[in-house]
């Protein structure tokens, strides 16, 4: 008797298990998109910035000076300032977000993750790109 009540338990459990395990699974598969597509938007919404404010520097000429705070999401794997583009590229899905800029630009930017304040100053040849 006691063996047929830990065998019908044993099979809930199983029964029980097969739902969940692949609710589970799509469930946190959604969850890692969702990231994924939080980290591209906060990265094109910091090249955006700086692409913009890089237009405005340039239009107004030197001495114009701005700061902007952005912030760098996880999951950068290179970033690339080169003439009037900037690049991120994501390391999860190796895309690739740019912006393209009426200025040319000079500079660097960060690759780790975190918030940081980009200094942009207008030259007389392009607008120079750094962090404070």
């Amino acid at each position: 008797m006691k063996a047929q009540v830990a065998f019908e338990f044993m099979v809930m459990v199983m029964v029980l298990l097969a739902f969940i395990i692949p609710i589970w699974a799509y469930v946190s598969n959604v969850q890692q998109s969702a990231i994924q597509e939080l980290s591209a938007s906060y990265a094109k919404n910091a090249i955006n910035n700086i692409a913009d404010t890089a237009n405005l520097l340039y239009s107004q000429g030197p001495p114009a000076k701005a700061a902007l705070k952005i912030y760098i999401p996880e999951g950068i794997e290179n970033v690339n300032i080169t003439g009037s583009n900037i690049m991120f590229t994501m390391s999860a899905t190796g895309n690739t977000l740019s912006a393209v800029s009426m200025a040319p630009l000079n500079g660097t930017l960060p690759m780790q993750t975190g918030t940081y304040f980009i200094i942009l100053e207008a030259t007389t040849d392009f607008v120079q790109v750094g962090v404070e």
